[in-house]
């Protein structure tokens, strides 16, 4: 099995003019063939040797997608180090957490949507690299340091399969971010299968707008390319995107479900409704004219593969894609195993699992019910945290936290969860408990539960205190909403609460609401209440009076 970096290096050898990535500015795309990536990779790891990496040292990664954070990776692996990615739009404490946990000695900075917040976050004196599209102070510029050639002797490091490549930090259910440590070997093994059995080739183009600080673009689109051999185009910016899109026609197209939820929204918009579409669909030939329009029209009319996943896409909206002509393969993956756990393919699919587990990926349901999985692809652990490490794991398969089945045709169905972390629709682990920590600071509030699963953003389920109760209404809804604002401002921007539902009744366990250990019984609050907080509603919203919620909880 090739190293991802001898992967690379073949590709290099076998097809060193075709071009690799493209990077649009100013609305035009610059391109760097194989072998121009290559040497700007190599003489950025002889300058990281020269600022002092060495073999097993971390090197932190912090930017949007763009050309430059590939080579980035390149370069850290050429030198022999650890790449910790950061994700965009993290907190200045989650930033310098992470610096600290991971003991990185140096960090590549780049474009963000504010680069004030990025300035006031990274560590007073800490030495960085800045790439072309970042404005802040940095300590060497991308361009400087790359313009100088490595010398003839520089010796390149090729890594052996066992030894770390790299540090993926996720949030657990304490809210404090966990380091998944994996080697080379996973990552090949990873990337190699996905090329192997979705049937990747050179020809192909894809596409990378999702953070590369999570695994799974860090696969699908790094990761493939490598073995497979195909172009990447990145997207200059949101105001770009559909542009970047149109311009590059994807045969390749990942994309959460929210953004497809986006497509969707205006591709009804244009045609005029969802009942005008299914008249035109009903014609033979018009039918066939208007599904080509709208492909061409999102830029994916060459697209001969389209996926989802890292949070649950409606079955209604699978089928409403598969109506137009564009059916979006559903996945299930996590960071713990570098996403590979299940794929939907077009020769293996059934709308409401998540497909098939790879190649030499074990699944197996534990009797609680939970999904366990067990691959070459498994991290090691969590870095320096030998307690989460045990717990993470049972007999060697990773647990998922997640509840689901397998049916007799081997289609995973995920049909709740074990833990309490949930995922919003961007793909985000929610962590509810350090959120309703922050909400129950207020008088006003006895308790809440935070939920969310499958939603743009969390909203939160709150019983009035008592005190609350006694007060005007008005009164009430005005000191929660500053108070809203509070804790939103406390959070990761993935975290931050759409709306709060405000309940009027008082939760005992009678009602089914709190456990005789006075703890929130999650599932009943989110059955009872989470309806009144559809999607899009945001600010506070007040549940049924004392005696029509009485007699609904009755029921």
């Amino acid at each position: 099995m090739l190293s991802p970096l001898a992967a690379f290096y073949k590709a290099v050898e076998e097809q060193p003019n075709r071009v690799y990535l493209r990077q649009p500015i100013n609305g035009v795309y610059q391109e760097y063939t194989w072998s121009k990536v290559e040497q700007l990779a190599r003489n950025m790891a002889n300058q990281l040797q020269q600022l002092g990496i060495k073999k097993g040292d971390k090197v932190a990664l912090w930017s949007k997608n763009c050309a430059q954070w590939i080579m980035a990776d390149l370069a850290i692996m050429m030198a022999g180090g650890v790449s910790v990615p950061l994700y965009p739009g993290q907190s200045k404490a989650n930033v310098h957490y992470v610096l600290q946990h991971s003991e990185a000695k140096i960090l590549f900075v780049g474009k963000h949507d504010n680069d004030a917040d990025v300035i006031a976050s990274i560590p007073e004196g800490f030495t960085t690299i800045g790439f072309p599209y970042y404005s802040g102070p940095v300590t060497h510029q991308w361009d400087d340091l790359v313009s100088k050639v490595a010398p003839d002797d520089f010796k390149v490091n090729m890594p052996e399969l066992d030894e770390v490549m790299t540090l993926v930090y996720t949030s657990g259910t304490t809210g404090q971010p966990k380091g998944a440590v994996h080697t080379f070997k996973a990552f090949a093994f990873a990337s190699n299968n996905f090329v192997e059995q979705i049937g990747i080739q050179s020809t192909d183009r894809g596409i990378s707008f999702l953070p590369l600080a999570h695994v799974a673009e860090r696969i699908i689109v790094e990761g493939q390319s490598f073995y497979g051999w195909f172009s990447v185009s990145f997207v200059e910016s949101l105001e770009s995107f559909a542009e970047n899109i149109v311009s590059v026609k994807p045969t390749l197209f990942f994309a959460v479900p929210r953004l497809w939820s986006k497509f969707q929204e205006g591709i009804l918009a244009k045609v005029g409704g969802q009942e005008k579409l299914n008249r035109l669909l009903r014609i033979p030939v018009i039918s066939g004219l208007v599904k080509n329009k709208i492909k061409k029209g999102l830029g994916l009319d060459q697209a001969r593969l389209c996926g989802t996943g890292a949070s649950p896409m409606p079955q209604s909206l699978l089928h409403w894609f598969d109506k137009i002509g564009l059916p979006v393969m559903e996945g299930y993956g996590m960071t713990e195993n570098l996403c590979y756990g299940t794929l939907s393919l077009p020769s293996q699919r059934l709308i409401g699992t998540v497909g098939k587990p790879f190649y030499q990926n074990e699944l197996k349901i534990s009797d609680q019910g939970e999904i366990l999985f067990k691959s070459p692809a498994l991290m090691q652990g969590y870095y320096k945290d030998s307690d989460k490490t045990k717990e993470a794991f049972i007999d060697g398969f990773y647990r998922t936290g997640d509840k689901g089945k397998i049916d007799e045709q081997g289609f995973l169905h995920i049909t709740g969860r074990v833990k309490e972390l949930f995922k919003t629709t961007k793909g985000k682990y929610i962590a509810p408990a350090p959120i309703e920590g922050l909400l129950v600071a207020h008088e006003f509030i006895e308790q809440a539960c935070v939920m969310g699963s499958g939603r743009n953003q969390p909203v939160a389920v709150l019983e009035l205190s008592e005190t609350a109760r006694g007060l005007d209404a008005e009164h009430v809804q005005k000191a929660i909403a500053e108070h809203l604002d509070w804790v939103n401002g406390r959070v990761e921007h993935h975290e931050r609460l759409d709306c709060l539902v405000l309940t009027q009744l008082m939760w005992t366990v009678e009602s089914g609401l709190i456990t005789p250990t006075l703890k929130a019984r999650r599932d009943t609050v989110e059955e009872r209440y989470l309806s009144l907080a559809e999607e899009g509603v945001t600010g506070i919203v007040w549940g049924p009076k004392e005696g029509s919620a009485q007699s609904h909880e009755a029921a």
